[in-house]
């Protein structure tokens, strides 16, 4: 359990909707999500980076697939141990539309004390991929993750994975994100190409507190640019 410092997993899942980088491994797509993981790779080796946050400047510019594929091909290519941490909490699409098992409390629960934090993680189908997912809708994150309890639970994951990755909720309109952003190493940002106007999104870089950004993805362009500094 947590108390103990070793999660005994008890949950395994599958995807209800399958995700590119399993559905089309060998699509232009999920080589791209390769692409992103080492260059990932790479900064984590020079910087000790291990927990990443992904977000976008807005809703709808595909940030949680981002997260969902980039996680995936982590632990299942590249044989990483690696969880994906849900705190979108006010929109916890991992929850709801992707997971086809459940397990009895999420990180909501593990938040309040309610739950210990081995009883909130599932694993994917016998791999090193494992979701904690947020478990239910709360409309006072920012109350839950401004507890000091989402620190000590991604510190202590730190300490058991090689790569912590956050779905986080989008920086725009929502405070949320300055919390995270302080409790992990570095922010992904996702940007819908074409769509989101690049004043907006800096404007959103801008208001979080000194924030690593440690790379850009545009989502629906030719390909993706990822870039270690933004500014």
């Amino acid at each position: 359990g947590e108390k103990s410092g070793v999660l005994n997993l008890k949950t395994e899942t599958g995807f209800k909707k399958p995700i590119i980088t399993v559905k089309n491994p060998d699509s232009l797509a999920a080589e791209q999500y390769r692409v992103l993981y080492t260059r990932l790779e790479q900064i984590s080796q020079r910087k000790s980076y291990k927990t990443f946050a992904i977000t976008s400047a807005l809703k709808g510019e595909g940030k949680t697939i981002t997260t969902l594929n980039l996680a995936y091909i982590m632990a299942l290519e590249f044989r990483k141990k690696v969880i994906l941490v849900e705190c979108d909490f006010k929109n916890p699409y991992i929850t709801s539309h992707f997971m086809d098992t459940m397990p009895e409390h999420g990180l909501i629960d593990v938040i309040e004390g309610k739950a210990d934090l081995s009883t909130a993680i599932v694993r994917y189908k016998h791999s090193e991929f494992h979701i904690l997912p947020a478990g239910r809708i709360a409309r006072n994150s920012l109350e839950l993750l401004g507890s000091n309890r989402i620190n000590f639970i991604i510190n202590m994951l730190k300490s058991q994975y090689d790569y912590v990755i956050v779905d986080s909720p989008p920086i725009s309109p929502i405070a949320d994100m300055n919390v995270i952003s302080k409790a992990v190493d570095g922010l992904v940002l996702v940007v819908e190409a074409g769509k989101t106007p690049k004043d907006i999104v800096l404007r959103a870089v801008n208001s979080l507190d000194n924030v690593d950004i440690a790379g850009i993805v545009l989502n629906g362009a030719d390909n993706y640019l990822l870039n270690e500094y933004y500014y």
